[in-house]
C-alpha cells in the first residue's frame, strides 16, 4: 500500500514538473480603458515617473514602499526605485522608450525578493469618445515561475491591480 502511494506521490509532482516544463516561456499580461480625454492630456501621466506614481495602485497595496526618483524628469531616461520589505520588495523602473501622445515603454528590475525584469508598455489610441489607454507587461517566465504559475493565475492577481491603476487614472483625469 505504501509503494503505491509513494509511486502515485512520485507521478503526480513528476507530471507536474513536466507540465511546468513545457509552459510557455514568455508572458504578457494587459489591461485596457477608455479615458474621456484626448491623448495629449493622459500623457503627461504616463511620461513622467512622478505623476506615474500618483496613480499606479502599488503604493495601495504596500504602503510602507519608499520610492526614489532619478534621471530627466520626464520622457526616455525617468526613473523611478523603490524599496520595501513588504509585497514590493526591491526594484526600479527606467523609461526607455517614450513617443510623445502614444506610447511609453519601461524596463521594470527586480532585485527583492527575487531577480527578474519585464517590460512595461503604457500605449494611448484615440477611439470615439476619447482615448483607449492599454497597460502590458512582458517578460521571460523563468522554470520556477512556469512552475509557479500552476498555482498562482498571475494574469488575474497582476491583471487586478492594473484594473485599480486605470481606474484611478480615469478618475485622475475625468474627475
Amino acid at each position: 500500500m505504501f509503494r503505491k502511494i509513494l509511486i502515485a506521490t512520485l507521478a503526480i509532482v513528476g507530471g507536474l514538473l513536466v507540465y511546468a516544463a513545457i509552459r510557455p516561456t514568455e508572458m504578457m499580461i494587459f489591461r485596457e480603458i477608455v479615458i474621456g480625454a484626448p491623448a495629449d492630456v493622459i500623457f503627461p501621466y504616463i511620461n513622467n515617473s512622478k505623476k506615474a506614481n500618483d496613480w499606479m495602485p502599488w503604493k495601495d497595496s504596500d504602503p510602507g514602499v519608499a520610492l526614489n526618483y532619478s534621471g530627466p524628469g520626464e520622457g526616455i531616461g525617468s526613473k523611478s526605485s523603490w524599496e520595501s520589505t513588504g509585497q514590493m520588495g526591491t526594484g526600479e523602473a527606467l523609461v526607455v522608450d517614450s513617443v510623445a501622445n502614444q506610447v511609453v515603454k519601461t524596463q521594470l528590475s527586480y532585485t527583492k525578493p527575487f531577480e527578474m525584469s519585464q517590460l512595461a508598455e503604457i500605449s494611448l489610441t484615440p477611439v470615439e469618445g476619447g482615448t483607449r489607454v492599454k497597460w502590458s507587461v512582458s517578460g521571460h517566465n523563468n522554470y520556477f515561475f512556469r512552475l509557479i504559475g500552476i498555482f498562482v493565475n498571475c494574469d488575474k492577481m497582476i491583471g487586478a491591480e492594473f484594473e485599480k491603476g486605470l481606474q484611478k487614472l480615469k478618475g485622475l483625469i475625468e474627475g
